[in-house]
């Protein structure tokens, strides 16, 4: 193993050690992982000792010198040093003894070049595709343009739509209105009550036929609180008869004798 101890940084194999900036590198790509003190230190004890074991207590002691710490404390260093590792692609650094401590192989430290270095060579298609690039920014502006332009067309359409929308609801808001004001005109207005035979009813003040009251008479019944008696037209034939009951209009206007309603 070729090891070189240069200004706080050390050669393990494969592998440069930064104690400075507790970084681990591998040589051949350039990637790293960071660690803590404690953890440069468990590599590196472990790679200079490649092959042979060293026990948990070695390390405890070696690694958090001056630090009272548990076996606890040096599974946790442990497993933060193999998942730093993994995602650098080093699945197989450091190998568990049971019951004893823990061994980096002297394979492990070998390049068997399944990391070789990134290439940096540009290609001639890749400078093509570079000087193609070069060219892009005035189209992207052009496109950006018409895309600006569609843009606030599509913001005047929807306001246009908006307007039309609200002149739409307010044209919809006056009718419901005008509707209204007529029917109230039409039953509020021009209403008085009277009753028949001590049921009340709501008219419009003309004497009620002798069919209505018959009507009123015969339907009666303890649910209707209120009847409303209303002609639709001179002719007793358009007489209209509700009642409200239980908190609804039913219509008995068919429960007019209308061919009859003139006697009184």
């Amino acid at each position: 193993m070729n090891d070189e101890v240069n200004g706080g940084c050390k050669r393990l194999g494969r592998f440069d050690v930064d104690f400075a900036r507790r970084t681990i590198t591998r040589i051949s790509d350039g990637a790293f992982i960071k660690a803590s003190r404690s953890e440069t230190l468990i590599f590196t004890l472990l790679a200079e000792a490649a092959n042979n074991t060293i026990y948990r207590e070695v390390l405890l002691a070696e690694c958090w010198q001056g630090k009272i710490v548990t076996n606890n404390s040096l599974t946790v260093a442990i497993k933060n040093l193999r998942t730093a590792f993994t995602k650098i692609g080093e699945h197989k650094i450091i190998t568990t003894e049971p019951k004893l401590g823990y061994c980096i192989r002297q394979t492990a430290l070998i390049d068997d070049g399944s990391h070789p270095p990134k290439n940096n060579v540009v290609s001639n298609e890749d400078k093509n595709i570079h000087v193609i690039n070069k060219t892009q920014p005035i189209v992207n502006l052009e496109k950006k343009e018409n895309l600006i332009n569609q843009e606030l067309d599509d913001v005047t359409v929807k306001k246009t739509r908006s307007r039309n929308i609200k002149l739409l609801d307010i044209i919809i808001g006056l009718a419901f209105f005008f509707t209204t004001l007529i029917i109230c005109y039409r039953f509020l207005f021009f209403v008085d009550t009277t009753s028949v035979e001590g049921l009340p009813v709501i008219y419009n003040g003309i004497d009620l036929p002798k069919p209505v009251q018959n009507a009123i008479l015969q339907n009666d019944n303890s649910s209707i609180s209120q009847w409303y008696a209303f002609p639709m037209s001179k002719g007793c034939n358009y007489y209209q008869l509700f009642s409200i009951s239980n908190g609804h209009f039913v219509d008995f206007s068919s429960t007019v004798k209308q061919e009859i309603c003139s006697v009184k």
